[in-house]
């Protein structure tokens, strides 16, 4: 992978981009994964969940169930976390239905059994995934975050990182916590202090941060969140 390849001609050619001013109805609003390490389901479904609407032109609105990869994904770890590659290769062989069908109930770190039907007795419907990729650099991720929507990215969490409240977070003090698995959304440049940043969408529920969403430094692999970057397109 390449790790620091900054491409800073990019960041002077495009000084923001946000998905949720783009496709005002496509993103979808901030979820809580609470007591479970669900991340890396939340923020896998919920990228499949807006390029299904972005792709469809907002015919299929639908909010796609972490839970089902949660409890089906036998790949990842529940409760105890997953790997992106592994979740989108889930996305793209398997597949999942609504949150309607299939309902979040992992809050307190119990796993149930994965579900063969919906929660109401009906069939399950499953949306998948095609053409998983992970995006290796700065412009590829951008480009594909112009064109299809969100993508999918994964960064360490250090502990100052948890009192976060506004501004372009980085890493300054604090012992490394794990992983954490997000949707970004956008970028731009923070005018107080000309700082480069993306734009993130956590899933602690929407009274965290910036009303759920957070902002990262952009263009030197912060926290390696340029890192592991993953997207996929809706098969519709």
């Amino acid at each position: 992978m390449i790790k620091k390849k900054t491409a800073t001609g990019a960041v002077a050619a495009v000084p923001a981009f946000d998905s949720r001013t783009k496709w005002p109805h496509c993103v979808h609003p901030i979820r809580n994964q609470e007591q479970c390490g669900s991340c890396w389901a939340f923020s896998a479904s919920e990228v499949l969940s807006d390029r299904f609407c972005i792709a469809s032109g907002g015919k299929v609105d639908v909010v796609l169930s972490p839970q089902y990869m949660v409890s089906c994904d036998s790949t990842d770890y529940g409760c105890d976390g997953g790997y992106l590659n592994n979740a989108w290769a889930f996305l793209a062989g398997t597949g999942i239905p609504s949150d309607k069908c299939a309902p979040y109930t992992s809050q307190n770190g119990d796993v149930a059994a994965c579900p063969s039907k919906c929660q109401d007795g009906s069939s399950v419907k499953l949306y998948k995934a095609k053409n998983p990729q992970q995006l290796n650099d700065i412009p590829s991720i951008m480009e594909d975050m112009q064109q299809n929507g969100p993508v999918q990215a994964a960064f360490s969490v250090y502990r100052d990182f948890m009192s976060y409240k506004s501004g372009v977070y980085h890493h300054v003090s604090g012992s490394l916590l794990g992983g954490h698995a997000i949707k970004m959304v956008g970028w731009g440049v923070d005018s107080a202090t000309n700082k480069p940043y993306w734009i993130i969408a956590n899933s602690w529920g929407p009274s965290w941060g910036l009303n759920g969403f957070f902002w990262i430094l952009r263009g030197s692999d912060e926290c390696g969140i340029e890192d592991n970057v993953w997207s996929g397109q809706a098969q519709l």
